[in-house]
Order: structure tokens, then C-alpha cells, then sequence
């Protein structure tokens, strides 16, 4: 029986720095603990990790596995678990104007080589990652955050698209563009099974208006035609309202911030998409409190709660 040996460097950067005139900051992370999982991130049963700290930016991962037997499979399997690490090493940033930590893959340093075994062993440890953070700024701020992985919560881990959104909102450099992949988890809850089921389309007309809507839109162009019949699909709840239900039914309530705990109201989700819609407007002054206060606090709860729960976002009637 083959096991896979899987080699491959990692790094903790920084998606970005502040530089302007009279003021520079920007945040540098190192991992200065490693971890050895028997049980490992993403639920595959066959599969053991090593992390091994160098008290530096860049550090090594290791992979045993039975489970990953070509190297399309490995390099997918590293691109998901950088994810994972990038979101357990973010989820607690209060503050990320001064750059989000994510987890970037050397492929430079990629080796994975076979080996036969007769057997495998399974050991029950714990994980423990420690991030070190120095936030240089002109306060020059250093703090030390430890992180900890446990079989429950390493076990339950669904890898979904919603995790790479949030991998990918890490990694810009932009304030912008952070907004913009967050803001596609927001959308992808609109495109869940389970929304769907709370809030099935057409429900705005009865029958009857809607025949007679379909009559009016018979008697126009291609394009009025289009426009007419697109209302059908609309339900009588606004978005807005929608998505904070929503919100709740996902057991996202509360927003925690550098501002302290306060819960998630109608207004919380004006705001987001209000901003959301003129992101790309000429002029429009970008949101920066939204983005940090709202919208990254919230998508990193939907996110933790759907990566360990992902039925939440199946239909609850099959």
C-alpha cells in the first residue's frame, strides 16, 4: 500500500500596508509553534499533518496521506488547507486596515514522493498553531496571539466555496477589492438551497396579476418584454429583509468589533448593501468603516458557521 510524502513551504504574509505622509504601519506575522494532527483539517480519514515552526514568516508543511495519490489532488488539498489556516489565523483580526493575514504556498518548494507501508497508525493529539503578530506602526504595538485547533473542530471541516471567497478577501491588496470577494458570500447565501426554500421566487403576484402581467409584456419588444416578465420571479419580502432573516437563521446575530458587541439590525444590512451597490461608482467615497465594523465580522461568522455546518445551507426538506 502507497502513502504520499507531500513537502511544501509556506508563508504568513500580509495582504497589504499603510504608507502615507507622516505614517506608516502595516502588520508581520510568524508562526513560532507548529502542529502534528493525526486527525487533519478538511475530514480527510487517511491523511496526517505536520506544521514545523521557524520563528519566521515561512514555514514547512508536511502531508501523509493515503488519500492524495497524484499531484493534481496534493496541490488542490495545499490550496484548501492555506484557506483553512488563513481563515483560523483572520477570524480574530478586530482591526484589519493594516493588512488581513493569509497563507500563501511556495510551489517553488513542492515535492511529494511514495513510499510503501503495510500499515497506518492513528494517534490522538492535539493541534496547536501560535501566530506571532508586531504590528509595525509608529506606536510600534506588538501582541501575541495563539491559535488552537481541535478534533472537533478539525474533524468537521467542509471545505466550500464560501471559505475561498474569504481566502481570496485576505489576500487583496485593496481595500476595494476585499469588499468584493466578501461581498460574493453574501450573494452565494442568496443562491443556497436553504434560501431558496425560506424564500421562494414568484410569490409577490397572485395568478391572476400574473397572467395579466404576462398578457402586458406580450404586447412589447424583446427588451420590455424581458423587463416585465423579470418581476415574476420576485417574492414579497425586499432583499434586505431577507438576508437578515437569513442571517439569523444561520445563528449570525451579533457583530463583534473593535466597537464592542451589537447586534445585527435591518439598518446593519442597508448599509452593507447600500455600499455594495456604489463600490464602483465614480467619486463614491469608500467605506472603510462598513468593510472593517460590518461586513468582515459578519462574513468571517457566516463562513465559520457554514464550513462546520455546511447542511445549514442545504434545503431542510429533501
Amino acid at each position: 500500500m502507497k502513502k504520499y510524502i507531500i513537502e511544501c513551504d509556506l508563508e504568513i504574509e500580509s495582504s497589504h500596508g499603510i504608507s502615507e505622509v507622516g505614517f506608516e504601519g502595516g502588520n508581520v506575522f510568524k508562526l513560532v509553534e507548529g502542529i502534528e494532527s493525526k486527525g487533519c483539517p478538511l475530514g480527510l480519514p487517511n491523511t496526517e499533518i505536520e506544521i514545523i515552526a521557524s520563528d519566521k514568516p515561512v514555514f514547512k508543511v508536511k502531508v501523509n496521506s493515503f488519500d492524495l495519490t497524484n499531484q493534481e489532488s496534493q496541490i488542490l488539498y495545499l490550496g484548501k488547507l492555506a484557506s483553512y489556516l488563513s481563515f483560523i489565523a483572520a477570524k480574530d483580526e478586530k482591526n484589519g486596515h493594516y493588512g488581513t493575514p493569509y497563507i500563501n504556498i511556495k510551489f517553488g518548494t513542492f515535492k511529494a514522493r511514495p513510499v510503501e507501508v503495510r500499515s497506518q497508525e492513528i494517534i490522538d493529539n492535539e493541534a496547536i498553531l501560535t501566530s506571532f503578530i508586531r504590528v509595525s506602526d509608529s506606536l510600534s504595538i506588538e501582541s501575541t496571539r495563539s491559535i488552537r485547533f481541535n478534533h472537533a473542530s478539525i474533524e468537521l471541516i467542509h471545505h466550500n466555496e464560501l471559505l475561498g471567497y474569504y481566502y481570496n478577501g485576505l489576500r487583496a491588496e485593496s481595500e476595494k477589492s476585499k469588499f468584493f470577494h466578501w461581498f460574493l458570500i453574501v450573494e452565494s447565501l442568496e443562491g443556497s438551497e436553504r434560501y431558496s426554500e425560506m424564500f421562494p421566487s414568484g410569490t409577490m403576484f397572485s395568478n391572476e396579476e400574473k397572467e395579466s402581467i404576462k398578457e402586458l409584456a406580450g404586447s412589447f419588444g424583446n427588451d420590455k418584454k424581458n423587463a416585465l416578465l423579470s418581476v415574476l420571479t420576485r417574492t414579497s419580502e425586499f432583499r434586505n429583509k431577507k438576508l437578515l432573516e437569513f442571517l439569523y437563521e444561520l445563528e449570525v446575530k451579533e457583530i463583534f468589533n473593535m466597537q464592542g458587541t451589537h447586534p445585527i439590525t435591518i439598518d446593519t444590512i442597508k448599509c452593507i448593501t447600500s455600499a455594495r451597490n456604489k463600490l464602483f461608482h465614480k467619486g463614491t467615497e469608500f467605506p472603510t468603516k462598513i468593510l472593517w465594523f460590518n461586513l468582515f465580522p459578519i462574513v468571517t461568522q457566516i463562513v465559520e458557521n457554514t464550513i462546520k455546518y455546511q447542511y445549514r445551507l442545504e434545503a431542510a426538506n429533501k
